[in-house]
């Protein structure tokens, strides 16, 4: 090969070199700008994750907190509150389940009724559970001078029906169309179905001095004494003055319920209805 040709063929070569430097140098770049592209759609995709995260944790912070705040003020506005001991009310609950069975508004009675025996003389029914201790605590409280008479026990379904019938007819006497006359009538009158009177362990106990059934009977000897000792006996004033929002009903100082005296003593010691103590358990 003459000189010529030899630089001829240099230079190709320098050129063919120089070409694929230059073609190495192209995809070094373009894999360089691939790379970043990606990176940053990438760190974008994460970054919007984690800000959805963070995003969806204060949601469930700032509901829990409203939650929390909401359970609070239910509390506050109804006025219902865990009391005493959880595990003695439960162990309470589970010896004496058919004496602390809940009926209201919103708990029917059950189908299962308590035997029942006749008491004053005959004129209404009781459960018979209740017998002795009731007949107890008359006795006691007639050697301090106290008596009562005894207005109402078990009804029947159907009886608590008439009486609602009975109480919205007199509410529409009075200008009340019939929604309202039942919703004034359900203040007092349980439907049928949810009054505690169907399990004849409720008893409407009047001062024999004053046999009205309203408020007034706060005021007479006998009630304040029956309101103070009752738990003695095993009963419970069921709808006390300061918890109407709790039981749902106006204050009623002559409805005493037969509970047993091992959770009357429990609900009378923690100031609890028979509501309160279920949210206990």
């Amino acid at each position: 090969m003459n000189r010529t040709n030899y630089k001829r063929v240099k230079k190709r070569r320098r050129r063919v070199l120089i070409v694929r430097m230059q073609l190495v140098a192209i995809i070094v770049f373009v894999f360089f700008i691939i790379i970043m592209v990606y990176n940053r759609f990438h760190m974008k995709d994460k970054q919007a994750v984690k800000e959805e995260n963070i995003n969806e944790l204060q949601q469930t912070s700032t509901t829990d907190l409203q939650q929390g705040l909401t359970n609070e003020k239910e509390k506050k506005e109804t006025g219902i509150k865990k009391g005493g001991n959880s595990k003695e009310a439960k162990r309470i609950w589970k010896s004496n389940k058919k004496l602390l069975v809940l009926v209201n508004k919103e708990n029917i009675c059950p189908e299962e009724e308590l035997a029942r025996r006749k008491i004053c003389n005959g004129r209404i029914e009781a459960a018979d559970v209740l017998y002795s201790d009731l007949c107890k605590m008359l006795s006691d409280a007639g050697e301090k001078g106290y008596n009562y008479w005894i207005a109402s026990g078990y009804r029947s379904k159907k009886r608590q029906q008439q009486l609602v019938d009975e109480d919205v007819r007199t509410a529409m006497s009075q200008g009340l169309n019939y929604n309202d006359a039942l919703e004034k009538t359900y203040e007092e009158t349980m439907p049928a179905g949810y009054s505690e009177h169907q399990t004849g362990l409720a008893l409407d106990i009047l001062s024999s001095s004053n046999l009205n059934m309203d408020v007034s009977q706060e005021n007479t000897e006998e009630n304040r004494w029956l309101t103070e000792h009752c738990y003695e006996y095993g009963f419970i004033l069921r709808y006390p003055k300061d918890k109407e929002n709790v039981t749902k009903i106006s204050y009623e100082p002559w409805h005493f319920r037969y509970v047993g005296k091992e959770a009357a003593k429990y609900m009378k010691e923690n100031k609890l209805t028979l509501e309160e103590f279920y949210l206990s358990l």
